[in-house]
């Protein structure tokens, strides 16, 4: 199911829900991997760097801006889990994953969602950007007209 707006632009409503909630697992499945001896230190610092990434308060996208300052976040520590994921064999790979309670295609799935969902946040805005600029427009033209009228009828 997706939410859709007044322009038939459905939020992808499903996949971020889904998203949501798998990210308990994900925080299991960093911690699981920044303790696993396998992986290079390059792919763990990758690891730290993501968790910094999220308790940062400088950010890309601020924190205060609801969801896009979140997401941003949740993206930074998904594609670290997927450098270090990439330095584990296929099989232990999986292993991990499974342990953790994810799917194969979770993580890629959730990557594309955090893009699909800025894509949707982007064309919502540059909406509500075109409507408030052609009311503004409208607004000024009529003001302007009166303004030109009355003071045509002074002089």
């Amino acid at each position: 199911m997706t939410a859709t707006t007044g322009q038939g632009d459905p939020f992808p409503r499903d996949r971020f829900t889904a998203l949501l909630r798998r990210l308990p697992r994900y925080a299991r499945l960093a911690w699981h991997l920044a303790k696993d001896e396998r992986l290079s230190r390059s792919r763990q610092v990758a690891l730290l760097a993501g968790a910094a990434y999220l308790v940062s308060p400088v950010d890309l996208v601020p924190g205060f801006i609801p969801v896009a300052g979140q997401l941003d976040d949740a993206l930074v520590v998904l594609l670290a889990l997927r450098l270090a994921l990439a330095g584990l064999p296929v099989a232990d790979r999986e292993a991990a994953l499974a342990e953790a309670g994810l799917d194969p295609t979770a993580l890629d799935d959730d990557v594309r969602t955090i893009g699909a969902t800025y894509g949707w946040m982007g064309r919502q805005g540059a909406r509500i950007t075109w409507r408030t600029a052609q009311t503004v427009g409208h607004v000024s033209s009529r003001l302007g007209r009166s303004l030109v009228a009355r003071v045509r009828r002074e002089v």
